[in-house]
């Protein structure tokens, strides 16, 4: 029995012409993007600060 494994690789590393091996996977309506850690952990951060009330940003500053 042969198994095939397919590497998906992070889209926003791609656009500078690396290959870095996607871990997590980000959605927004229609479309998705497929992210490394270091990307991944960017755009949640990005994402959390976006949303945060000014009550719960005064709490994590």
């Amino acid at each position: 029995m042969k198994m095939m494994i397919e590497v998906t690789h992070c889209d926003a590393c791609a656009k500078k012409g690396e290959e870095r091996e996607a871990t997590t996977a980000l959605s927004v309506a229609d479309e998705s993007w497929d992210l490394c850690d270091e990307h991944g952990e960017r755009f949640r951060s990005y994402l959390a600060n976006l949303f945060a009330t000014e009550a719960s940003a005064a709490v994590s500053a």
